[in-house]
Order: structure tokens, then sequence, then C-alpha cells
């Protein structure tokens, strides 16, 4: 999963899965389209593209209404295309890659608000979806205060490892201090 727009977001995940279907039309795909037009301000679109690495999962339309909506962002599990449209309206979109290409044709709608698989990670509708330069990470709505406090703890201590290290240039003896690299 790469950023293809480089930005910071966090939100509630709205889930769309696509399955491959040869053939089909665009009313195939009216699923995914209700599941931006109902999402609610500050969500997470999160798709998953059965094996979509070449096949676009939203482009530059989709992006457009997402951002209209107040959505913070996309993670697709599949490609991305229009990018110069994404780029103009700043809608950050994590993806395998640009791709040309359309699902129109080629797939159909799978679901959403249900448990997908999203380059190997499950993800439910409402965990939380965050993602900065580092890439993304999705927190089980159930564990989120858990995970916060463990996150917080790791952060402060990274950010007190580095004047260590910048002042006695030494990263094993930081390990030693700290007790983690």
């Amino acid at each position: 999963m790469q950023s293809i727009f480089p930005a910071k977001f966090a939100g509630t995940a709205v889930t769309v899965k696509l399955v491959r279907h040869e053939g089909g039309t665009s009313a195939d795909l009216s699923g995914m389209l209700s599941a931006i037009d109902t999402g609610k301000a500050g969500s997470v679109y999160v798709m998953a593209v059965e094996d979509g690495a070449d096949i676009a999962g939203m482009g530059g339309l989709m992006g457009t209404a997402m951002f209209a909506r107040g959505f913070k962002g996309a993670v697709i599990d599949g490609g991305v295309r229009d990018l110069p449209q994404l780029k103009r309206i700043g809608f950050p979109v994590y993806a395998l890659g640009p791709v040309p290409s359309t699902s129109v044709g080629h797939y159909r709608f799978g679901g959403s608000n249900i448990a997908i698989v999203c380059d190997g990670i499950t993800v439910n509708p409402g965990d939380i979806t965050a993602a900065d330069l580092d890439g993304v990470v999705v927190v089980p709505r159930a564990r989120a205060a858990e995970i916060l406090v463990a996150a917080e703890k790791l952060d402060s201590t990274e950010h007190a490892t580095l004047p260590f290290i910048e002042k006695f240039r030494s990263i094993q003896e930081a390990v030693a201090q700290f007790g983690r690299i």
C-alpha cells in the first residue's frame, strides 16, 4: 500500500467490497456509490478490490464525492485513477498504485459496512483507520482506548530516545537505557 497523496488522517471505516464479475455494467457497482452517499463526515472509505492491483477501485468522481461529504480519506486495496483531480481537491488516498483502468465491466459490488480484508488486515465497519507518511493502521473500535494508551507510551519513549542518541551518538546505549529500538 502506498500513499498516492501524502496526508495524515483518521476516521471511522466505511467498508466496501468489490468482487470479480466480467461483463457487467455500471449498475453492478451502485452499492459502492451508495456507501459514499450514506457515509458520514469524518469517515474513511476502506475498499477491498478482489485481485485488483491492476483495476481502479476509485477515481476522481468518487474522490470528489467523498471530499464533498467530508470523508477524511480513502484506503483502496486495489488501484486508483484520475490522480490530477484527486490532487486538485487535496483528497488523500492510499492504494496499491495508480492505474488507468476502471472497475466497470470487470467487478460487481460485494457489500458495504461488512468485515473485509484490506491488504491482509481485517477491517470492520466503524474501526478507526489512520494514515500518515509511514502508512495505514487499523484500530479495532473495541480496543481503541487500550491501543491509544500503548501508542502514547511508545511515542513518548521514542521521543525521549532521540535526544539521547544525538547526545551520546550510540544506539546501543539508547536501547540499553530505554529498552527498545
